[in-house]
């Protein structure tokens, strides 16, 4: 009786559950992790074998030259790893510093775990009304996973990021400002980014934004950008000054290529 042996290795995209390697034989599909599998020669007697642990314990898989077998390997990268000397980085997301306000990032480094990979970026968000372009120092560290092997079967990596430098702000829209200036911007967070195309990366960023501002209107808005105080009539009545930092939950979503 000839045995069809039909091995596949494959990986799970879930997020958070474990590899599995998927071993079929005569139809019959057993899930588990290939330990160990030898096929350069079956010419000569039982020259063949796979050790496959299914938890329960290991068990070893003769391929005999007499057997008609047929093996196929469909083994991925769990992880891509850029061989490029440098990385891009493009960021959509939100701000919850005064209301729900969007942003649109774009940086650009090497690759140099000694300094943490570090980059410059620009990029646009609006805050109150005030439109701010940041000119950042970009760094970016990956922590998890720590062990080596585990690194190599993860599809998901955890990192570190902190982006510092200066916006200049101004009022694009309405000038419903009398004066605007920005300064200081920091945002410090966390990422988790996972491996997808062959040369690409995904990641969620969950971060903490500081930007310093300064602005003198005769308005004062909402959470939802409307104005409680409005008499455009004189830009000497109902002044109102501000100094201070916006400060609050920063999330984007973000393509390394």
């Amino acid at each position: 009786m000839r045995i069809y042996y039909f091995f596949f290795i494959i990986s799970s995209f879930s997020a958070f559950s474990q590899k599995k390697d998927i071993l079929i034989i005569d139809g019959n599909k057993y899930e588990g992790e290939i330990i160990e599998y030898f096929n350069k020669d079956f010419e000569y007697g039982n020259s063949g074998y796979i050790i496959f642990d299914n938890g329960l314990g290991q068990d070893t898989i003769i391929i005999s030259s007499d057997d008609n077998y047929k093996i196929k390997l469909r083994r991925f990268n769990s992880f891509f790893e850029f061989q490029k000397k440098s990385w891009n980085e493009f960021e959509f997301g939100f701000d919850f510093q005064s209301g729900l306000s969007s942003k649109l990032l774009f940086s650009k480094g090497i690759f140099n775990d000694k300094i943490l990979n570090p980059g410059i970026g620009i990029g646009i968000f609006k805050i109150d009304q005030i439109n701010f372009i940041p000119f950042y120092f970009s760094l970016n560290k990956e922590i998890l996973p720590i062990n080596i092997e585990k690194k190599k079967n993860s599809k998901f990596r955890t990192f570190i990021y902190q982006n510092i430098g200066y916006s200049i702000g101004r009022d694009f829209g309405d000038q419903d400002y009398i004066s605007t200036d920005g300064g200081f911007y920091f945002n410090l967070g966390i990422g988790f980014k996972k491996s997808t195309f062959r040369n690409k990366h995904i990641a969620l960023k969950i971060g903490y934004l500081i930007q310093r501002y300064k602005s003198v209107s005769n308005r004062f808005w909402d959470n939802m950008g409307f104005p409680i105080i409005n008499d455009p009539s004189s830009s000497n009545n109902n002044i109102i000054r501000r100094n201070g930092s916006f400060r609050g939950l920063s999330i984007t979503f973000s393509l390394f290529f």
